[in-house]
């Protein structure tokens, strides 16, 4: 399941231009950072503090990179920089909130790393082999990515916890079987989670991570949640007996409704979660995923979505939501 995971981009964006001509380096870090190439993006975020320690900004995008590299200590030391240079901004205050959480549960865990993966673990707790694991994960990285048409270079930082560290540190209410916040989180459920479980949840978490990639962080909520789930799907079947009953009651959410929702709503998550599915599977059946892709990266340039679909798709998004609708009737689900 997803939650916002570029804060720190949109913060740092406010404030570059301002910055444009006195930091170059900077500039050039966000640059890459937006591009996706984390090493230049440190790189340069490292040169730009160098010139200038004051430029909170640079402070608070070096402390973002080291923190999804998994370098901890190097996250919190340029984000206590930066709360030192500007105390009232709360939003870092946050960051090293949650990072001091986060410390004390992942102090204990084990590492392996497969690139592009780090992983962190319980040791002892996971329901395969560490070997099986991590080539369940090259699996994920190799399948997923061929269809998304992406295989990244930068590091994916992805940490199994102990069910009740797990509760720890999600930063969400309700229920999750995972989470992708810029890493992807799963608990480990004593009992409940098999090596069949713990791959399909990989597959979904890990494509929140290309989706965001590939969108810039722009996708819509719930695109990204059906998205994940057609590649869930390809590992275990997604359940759609609530949209089922949607539909047949004719109570099914307007497409503008979905992609203009910025949170999870209890009353209708779980009947969202379903119609996004159905809506992501009819995309990539009647277009296939190149232009799926082409979608995500209109959206990633900064299109709005009813400018992204009519602009991939060549339709009206009403005609396209309508034509949709008509697929329904004919392939009932």
């Amino acid at each position: 399941m997803l939650v916002k995971c570029a804060l720190i981009v949109f913060l740092v964006l406010q404030s570059a231009p301002v910055f444009a001509e006195e930091q170059p380096a900077f500039s050039r870090a966000l640059a890459a950072y937006e591009q996706r190439d984390l090493d230049k993006a440190l790189e340069y975020a490292r040169e730009a503090v160098r010139k200038n320690p004051g430029h909170v900004d640079a402070q608070i995008l070096l402390g973002e990179l080291c923190y999804l590299r998994q370098d901890l200590t190097g996250a919190r030391e340029a984000w206590q920089k930066a709360l030192q240079l500007a105390p009232g901004r709360t939003d870092v205050r946050e960051r090293l909130k949650r990072l001091q959480q986060e410390s004390s549960v992942e102090q204990s865990l084990a590492r392996s790393d497969t690139r592009p993966f780090v992983l962190r673990f319980a040791d002892g707790q996971i329901p395969i082999d560490l070997g099986s694991l991590r080539l369940m994960l090259r699996d994920t990285y190799r399948k997923v990515g061929q269809q998304l048409d992406y295989f990244p270079e930068h590091t994916i930082t992805v940490i199994l916890y102990p069910e009740a560290d797990f509760e720890k540190v999600k930063s969400l209410s309700h229920p999750v079987g995972g989470l992708y916040d810029g890493k992807i989180r799963l608990p480990l459920k004593p009992g409940r989670m098999t090596g069949g479980r713990l791959e399909r949840i990989l597959w979904h978490e890990y494509t929140h991570a290309l989706v965001h990639d590939l969108g810039k962080g722009r996708c819509p909520l719930w695109l990204n949640e059906g998205i994940a789930q057609v590649q869930e799907a390809r590992v275990q079947p997604v359940d759609v007996t609530l949209f089922r009953t949607a539909w047949k009651q004719k109570q099914l959410p307007a497409w503008d409704s979905l992609w203009n929702a910025t949170e999870y709503q209890a009353a209708s998550m779980a009947v969202n979660y379903q119609t996004s599915y159905v809506i992501a599977q009819y995309l990539v059946k009647r277009w296939g995923w190149s232009e799926l892709v082409g979608l995500l990266q209109k959206l990633g340039q900064g299109y709005p979505m009813s400018d992204a679909l009519k602009a991939q798709y060549k339709e009206e998004p009403a005609v396209i939501e309508q034509e949709w609708r008509s697929w329904l009737r004919r392939n009932p689900p």
